[in-house]
C-alpha cells in the first residue's frame, strides 16, 4: 500500500520547488508445504520468510534552478525511516531459533547535487554527486534459503542498512536529427554493504537442513564495496526509413571480505549490450536486433558465486564460470487497421543456450511470436 502527498511552488518563470511526503507499507505472510505427487498427501514445511510488516516514512523536496542560459541546477533531499518487525514462530519447528521476534528501525537523509550545461544547443554535460540509503527489508533480515548444496540462509535480527555514495557525468551530443552520442561514466563506493557471509546459529556453523548438514550462511554487513563503469549509446538515421540503435555498458566491482581481502562484486555484471536496426515504411516496420554479454572467467568470479558451480558452466579446468553470449532476433509490424496491428517475430534465431549472468536460469531458445495489437 503507497500513500503520496506532492506539492509544488514555481520559484520563477524558470525555478521551482516541489516537495512532499509518502508512506509504504507492506504486509508478509509466508508458509510452507510439501506435497507427495504420487500420493497426494501434504505436510507442512518451513516457510521461507517470517510473518513481517514493513513501513516506511519519508519527507522529501526538490529544487531546479535556471541558473543561466547555459547552466541549470538540481538538488534534492529525502528523509526516509524504515520500520521492520518479523514473527518466526511459523518456522519454530523446524528452526530453533534464539529468539521468535525481532525488529528493525533505522532512519538516513540523502541527497542529490547535479549541474546541467549547454555549451551550446547540440552539447549536454551533466556532473552530479548523490547518497543513497537502503534499510533492510524482509528478503534480507528473514528469509530462509537454501542457496547452494549443503549451505542455509538463515535470519540475521542484527543486519544494519546500506549507504550508498555516487558521482557520475553523462555527455550528449547530437547532428540534427540523424545523429545522436550519450556516454556516461560512474563511481559508486557501498558502505556497510549486505551481502552473504558464514553465519552461527545456537552457536553453530552447521545445521542439519531436510536430512543433510548445512553450512550456516547470513546476510550481514560486509565492509564495503566499489563499483565503477561507463555506458555508451548511439542513435543514427542515415535516411528517414533507417534507425540504427545501439548502447552498451561496462561495470567492474571490488567487495571487502572477512579477512579484509578483496573478490570481484556478484552485483557487477559483465560487459554487455544491445544493437537494433529498424525499417520503417508507410504501415510496415521491420526490426532485427542482438542481444550480447561478455565472459566472467573463473579467475573473475565473485567467491559468492564460485562456491555455486550448479549455476554455472564449466572451463577447461573443471571451474565454473559464465560463458560469453550472443542472440539474434527479428520482429515485424503492419499496421492492418489504423487501431490494429499485427505482429510476428522470431526471438533466439540461432537457437543459443545460454544463462544471464547469476540468474541460475537457462533463457529460452529459438522462439516464434505472432499476435494482434488493438488500440482503443
Amino acid at each position: 500500500m503507497v500513500s503520496e502527498c506532492r506539492l509544488g511552488k514555481n520559484i520563477n518563470q524558470e525555478s521551482f520547488l516541489s516537495y512532499g511526503v509518502e508512506t509504504v507499507y507492506n504486509g508478509v505472510a509466508s508458509t510452507g508445504v510439501e506435497t507427495n505427487i504420487q500420493s497426494g498427501e501434504t505436510m507442512s514445511a518451513s516457510a521461507r520468510y517470517p510473518t513481517s510488516e514493513w513501513t516506511s516514512l519519508a519527507a522529501y523536496g526538490t529544487y531546479h534552478a535556471h541558473l543561466s542560459e547555459k547552466l541549470k541546477l538540481q538538488t534534492g533531499l529525502r528523509y526516509n525511516q524504515v520500520f521492520l518487525s518479523a514473527d518466526f514462530a511459523s518456522n519454530a519447528a523446524f528452526f530453533p531459533l534464539p529468539y521468535q521476534k525481532t525488529s528493525n528501525n533505522n532512519g538516513a537523509l540523502t541527497g542529490l547535487l547535479g549541474l546541467i550545461l549547454n555549451p551550446s544547443s547540440t552539447w549536454t554535460v551533466s556532473p552530479q554527486v548523490s547518497t543513497g540509503f537502503r534499510a533492510p527489508n524482509v528478503d534480507d533480515l528473514g528469509k530462509f534459503f537454501d542457496s547452494e548444496p549443503g549451505a542455509i540462509i538463515v535470519p540475521n535480527p542484527d543486519l544494519k542498512p546500506e549507504y550508498v555514495y555516487n558521482a557520475e557525468i553523462n555527455l550528449n551530443k547530437h547532428w540534427g536529427n540523424f545523429l545522436k552520442i550519450d556516454a556516461s561514466v560512474f563511481y559508486t563506493y557501498l558502505d556497510h554493504a549486505m551481502v552473504r557471509r558464514p553465519f552461527q546459529l545456537n552457536g553453530q556453523d552447521s545445521i542439519p537442513y531436510e536430512g543433510v548438514p548445512s553450512k550456516v550462511l547470513a546476510i550481514q554487513n560486509a565492509a564495503s564495496a566499489k563499483i565503477f563503469g561507463m555506458q555508451a549509446g548511439v542513435e543514427w538515421s542515415p535516411s528517414q526509413n533507417w534507425l540504427v540503435y545501439s548502447k552498451i555498458n561496462w561495470q567492474k566491482g571490488k567487495e571487502e571480505l572477512d579477512d579484509e581481502s578483496t573478490s570481484p562484486s556478484r552485483h557487477a555484471a559483465p560487459l554487455f549490450g544491445l544493437t537494433r536496426l529498424t525499417y520503417s515504411k508507410n504501415k510496415l516496420k521491420i526490426e532485427f536486433s542482438t542481444m550480447y554479454s561478455g565472459e566472467v572467467a573463473f579467475e573473475d568470479m565473485p567467491m559468492d558465486e564460485i562456491g555455486k558451480p550448479h549455476l554455472y558452466a564449466s572451463d577447461e579446468n573443471g571451474n565454473p564460470y559464465s560463458p560469453s553470449w550472443t542472440t539474434f532476433n527479428l520482429q515485424g509490424t503492419y499496421q492492418l487497421l489504423k487501431s490494429l496491428d499485427l505482429m510476428a517475430g522470431i526471438e533466439n534465431i540461432g537457437d543459443k543456450r545460454y544463462r544471464p549472468y547469476s540468474s541460475g536460469l537457462a533463457a529460452s531458445g529459438r522462439n516464434f511470436t505472432l499476435s494482434l495489437k488493438a488500440s482503443f
